[in-house]
């Protein structure tokens, strides 16, 4: 089991009476925001079989890092259109998604002509009640209207920079403070090179970014793969990971999800999720599908464990859900 290290104090980066307020806001507006997930939580209440309501389309493969623990940026093929794209967006629609993430490669480098990722995401804007966007952090994303922006940090900076580059991540601490306008969470991907370093890591992010979300590392190539964590070597993590939100530090998962997920195994509602290819094939179900050998034992996808609790009436990661993607007040 890895030994974690000391982060300091645990105390609150912004204060228990600024969480209450952001808390609050969530409570007040979550009726009028339901809604527009309500036919598809009905759904699926009733046995009818779940409708997608989140979708990741990977608009290129394309990317300007190599980062150790992903796939994507080696994988080529062709890309769609402006064109096409706004039909994919239509298409993903019409299945029932209403949360949209743009994601990579890097989003950012999608091009056709002289259209470029803000015109995806005004065309976007015009369908989807919640459109968000993951990125590696090293160019900007100026005034875009994101309802939530992932950026990539994996470690505290020596950590970090070994796994996707020198420099890395001072850039994305200024890309955050630059552009994130209160919408910049952190997403965090878990392996055995930063496994001992997380804790580190949210110390230095407290009071710079409003959450952290974590997943573990998924062996795409199969096993063995030096990066994967055994599930059983998750659980230290995970039970440190509930301490840490409890004393003020930004982990946005939910504390019931990162319990859930100490189980051996664990299950997801993977037809909440469609899934889009730069090349405009859409499928329905788990995140690996056309992408890699899906292992339900090996998946350490957290937000498809959160949303999954969400439909199954679980209020922690109802909530959670509403505050990530909905609360960007600061």
């Amino acid at each position: 089991m890895p030994v974690f290290a000391c982060v300091g104090p645990t105390r609150p980066a912004i204060g228990p009476h600024a969480d209450r307020e952001r808390w609050t806001r969530t409570l007040v507006a979550a009726p009028s925001r339901l809604l527009a997930f309500a036919p598809a939580f009905l759904q699926y209440q009733l046995g009818r079989g779940p409708v997608p309501v989140l979708a990741g389309y990977k608009i290129t493969h394309r990317c300007n890092l190599k980062c150790l623990h992903c796939p994507y940026w080696s994988r080529t093929g062709p890309e769609s259109s402006f064109r096409e794209v706004s039909a994919v967006l239509a298409t993903l629609r019409t299945m029932g998604v209403r949360i949209l993430i743009l994601e990579g490669g890097e989003p950012l480098l999608w091009r056709d002509g002289d259209r470029t990722l803000p015109d995806v995401v005004l065309e976007a804007r015009k369908i989807f009640p919640c459109v968000c966007m993951t990125t590696n952090g090293t160019l900007p994303w100026d005034d875009m209207p994101f309802n939530r922006v992932w950026v990539s940090l994996d470690g505290p900076p020596q950590v970090n920079d070994a796994i996707r580059g020198d420099g890395h991540f001072e850039r994305v601490l200024e890309r955050i403070a630059a552009d994130g306008r209160g919408r910049a969470f952190v997403s965090t991907t878990i392996n055995t090179v930063n496994l001992a370093s997380i804790p580190e890591m949210l110390g230095t992010l407290r009071g710079k970014t409003p959450g952290v979300t974590i997943q573990f590392h998924y062996p795409y190539r199969g096993l063995p793969d030096p990066l994967f964590v055994q599930p059983t070597d998750r659980v230290s993590l995970l039970r440190e990971l509930v301490r840490l939100k409890r004393a003020g530090y930004p982990v946005a998962n939910s504390v019931a999800s990162l319990t859930d997920m100490q189980r051996d195994k664990w299950t997801c509602e993977d037809r909440l999720l469609a899934n889009a290819e730069p090349d405009g094939t859409i499928l329905q179900g788990c995140y690996l599908r056309n992408r890699a050998k899906a292992n339900c034992l090996h998946c350490g996808f957290s937000a498809h464990n959160e949303m999954s609790l969400a439909f199954r009436g679980g209020l922690q990661s109802i909530l959670t859900g509403m505050r990530i993607f909905f609360d960007t007040a600061q």
